[in-house]
């Protein structure tokens, strides 16, 4: 008998809260020292229950990385690298990728994880990596366009200054406890706008 609607929604919401549960413990114990059952004791389900979502903990540990990434990728990746007025788009794009860093410092943590043992967690890393050169390589087109509008100083090779800048991004969260509504978050944009060499007058 097929499922109804409503079981289907209740079966997504209680695999989101597994994955919830599973990114913040895997982040804080990595990945040794967090258990099927420490899961399911903080998503409040079962342990059996866990494996009607996911084979093991490898693939529970895969859907955290990967899966996050894929919600997150879209709102990074929302900048134009062909605006006509690339300095002010670099603006806009800033004060978003830091909103949204300040908001993920969690997730983050599990992201140095596999960057950190990336022969360890190889599948994980592969799609990581893949984004970040897609991320990396669209943000130095935009800092080209500035550079050849005149806008940014060309000295700088603009995939430098874009791997400087995603560097910057992940060291102020990785490197602050704040919470996201905390008013230093604002304080960042004119740092990082300096990376990418604003051809002030």
């Amino acid at each position: 008998m097929p499922l109804s609607g409503n079981q289907i929604e209740k079966m997504k919401v209680k695999r989101d809260k597994i994955l919830e549960q599973a990114i913040i413990l895997f982040s804080e114990h990595g990945y040794n020292d967090t258990t099927i059952s420490k899961v399911a004791k903080a998503s409040g389900i079962s342990f059996g229950s866990v494996f009607t979502y996911f084979e093991n903990k490898e693939e529970l540990f895969h859907h955290a990385v990967v899966e996050r990434l894929k919600e997150l990728s879209p709102l990074l990746l929302d900048f134009d690298p062909n605006a006509e007025d690339p300095y002010k788009e670099l603006e806009a794009m800033i004060d978003k990728h830091i909103r949204l860093f300040a908001s993920v410092g969690t997730y983050l943590r599990l992201v140095t994880q596999v960057i950190g043992q990336h022969q360890r967690f190889e599948r994980q890393f592969k799609e990581l990596d893949r984004f970040y050169y897609t991320f990396r390589y669209k943000i130095a087109d935009l800092v080209a366009k500035g550079q050849s509008s005149g806008q940014l100083r060309s000295e700088v090779d603009p995939l430098t200054s874009s791997i400087a800048y995603t560097s910057f991004l992940m060291g102020i969260r990785l490197n602050l406890a704040d919470q996201p509504e905390h008013d230093i978050w604002s304080d960042f944009a004119p740092v990082a706008i300096r990376l990418f060499g604003p051809n002030l007058p």
